[in-house]
């Protein structure tokens, strides 16, 4: 069994959250365990060994055969399709998580330019996003546009979503203009962009781009490639958009949010956290725990430039 077969396996075994996968391939990769050696395991070594739930440890002694069979048939559809299955403890697994997130996801799949995801943090070259509740306004969403306009053509990469107003106007920005953006998805690679993995990832994309675009832009997911949207995937998602990010804008947010949060983290971890003037309760939270104000004028960009070097 190869390694990514063996990872599929792992991804589709009931009972087997993230948390213990986690520890699993950790533990794993320290004893040099070799896939076979490990199938060959019984249910009790599985649990005294690698301290896996009984239920996952009986749900992959009993489904062995059909975990191995469906692994093979996956591994088989994500060479077709250049479809890459990164492990966090893994030479290829974005830096940028490990260094930013407590719990990165074990797992991610990735379709498109891995190359965006190979900058160094403070570089000529960074991501960014910027955050925004739902239910924004017309003009919020006009100075998102322009915010993100600007940041790209300095030769930022927007990190972001795909089924969100706020988050697809981040990505038209940088697609209007032919800029590179990465998708985190909240949902599996292969529900949203298709059986080939070819479909621009929400309906205004498809009218620019005929098919997603693996040269210019990256699609990330933790879910399994069929795995459908649930409402606990949005924080999993907005997680790895901000942990991805090297530069994040609060331009409206609602206090009380999963975004606030993550911006409130992400400046504890002394990173660039800038809060645009006006928008929601949110902003002023943040404000108020000494996260920096956006500049006004023109010369705002100069200063978040900077912000990647200090």
């Amino acid at each position: 069994m190869t390694s990514t077969e063996f990872l599929l396996l792992l991804h589709s075994v009931p009972h087997l959250g993230e948390k213990a996968l986690a520890r699993l391939l950790r533990l794993a990769t320290q004893q040099r365990l070799l896939p076979d050696a490990f199938l060959a395991m019984s249910a009790a070594g599985w649990q005294e060994r690698f301290d896996l739930h009984p239920d996952a440890c009986e749900a992959l002694a009993s489904d062995r055969d059909a975990l191995m069979a469906r692994s093979i048939e996956l591994a088989r559809c994500l060479r077709t399709y250049d479809v890459q299955l990164l492990s966090v403890e893994s030479a290829t697994y974005p830096s940028r998580l490990i260094r930013n997130e407590d719990a990165p996801p074990p797992l991610l799949y990735a379709r498109g330019s891995l190359g965006l995801l190979d900058w160094n943090y403070g570089s000529d070259r960074f991501t960014f996003t910027i955050a925004v509740s739902n239910g924004p306004g017309t003009a919020t969403m006009d100075r998102l546009d322009a915010l993100a306009s600007e940041l790209s053509a300095a030769g930022g990469v927007p990190v972001t979503g795909h089924d969100r107003a706020p988050y697809q106007r981040l990505a038209l920005a940088a697609q209007r203009n032919n800029r590179s953006t990465i998708y985190v998805l909240d949902r599996g690679l292969r529900e949203a962009l298709g059986p080939q993995f070819d479909r621009p990832p929400f309906a205004a994309a498809r009218i620019r781009d005929v098919e997603f675009d693996i040269d210019r832009d990256l699609a990330l997911s933790p879910f399994r490639l069929d795995d459908h949207s649930i409402g606990a995937n949005n924080r999993k998602r907005d997680a790895i958009v901000f942990g991805l990010s090297d530069i994040i804008i609060a331009l409206d947010i609602r206090a009380g949010g999963s975004m606030v949060k993550a911006c409130s983290d992400a400046a504890g971890r002394n990173r660039p956290v800038f809060v645009a003037d006006g928008g929601r309760d949110g902003n002023t939270a943040l404000l108020a725990e000494g996260c920096r104000p956006l500049p006004d004028g023109q010369s705002w960009l100069k200063v978040v430039l900077r912000s990647l070097h200090n």
